[in-house]
């Protein structure tokens, strides 16, 4: 199996997980946070899609992120420099919350921007390491920008499923008012 091929069916299982957990949440379920300092599953879905972006389009291709090109950043209130990372309090407080279509359609373009240089990429490319004045990038070669983006992505959708599970519990398909959260049981 050829590297490009192994990087492209594991983003498409991790995708077909990231589909199942956000399918069926409504807006009170996208929003919600444990508590204050709590990141929600909207704020991750945005961080997983502006890993991805950053990765891609600014650290490896040199080239305007698409949440600035198409306009997301502009859109949500968000400066380009923002990705989530490094979060706190306020931060997540401010968090505007956009819509799941609009974290959808601004995930599909991320990805479809990065499977399209994935196709360009022989096993050679891999070993290449892009110019980098970021202290926490130093001598990442592409091969390891796919091995972190995976490993992100992978994670965030575990955390986006574990708030998923704490609201709807395991498996279920009500929604956050069908549950007491402080009783552990059915509401009304």
């Amino acid at each position: 199996m050829k590297t490009t091929q192994m990087i492209a069916e594991t983003l498409q299982e991790l995708e077909k997980e990231l589909v199942h957990q956000i399918e069926d949440l409504s807006y009170k379920e996208l929003v919600w946070r444990p508590d204050e300092c709590s990141n929600s599953i909207c704020f991750l879905f945005w961080h997983i899609s502006r890993a991805e972006d950053i990765f891609i389009s600014d650290y490896v291709l040199k080239i305007k992120q698409v949440f600035e090109n198409c306009g997301w950043a502009s859109k949500w209130g968000i400066q380009i420099e923002n990705t989530g990372f490094g979060y706190g309090k306020e931060q997540l407080d401010s968090f505007p919350n956009p819509a799941l279509s609009e974290l959808k359609t601004y995930h599909e373009e991320v990805r479809i921007k990065s499977l399209n240089f994935l196709k360009t990429l022989g096993e050679a490319d891999f070993d290449e390491v892009p110019v980098s004045d970021h202290p926490r990038r130093t001598g990442y070669t592409i091969g390891r920008v796919w091995g972190h983006l995976i490993c992100e992505i992978g994670q965030h959708i575990g955390h986006i499923g574990y708030l998923r599970g704490l609201q709807r519990g395991l498996n279920q398909r009500g929604s956050v008012g069908d549950w007491d959260w402080i009783n552990r049981k059915p509401s009304g």
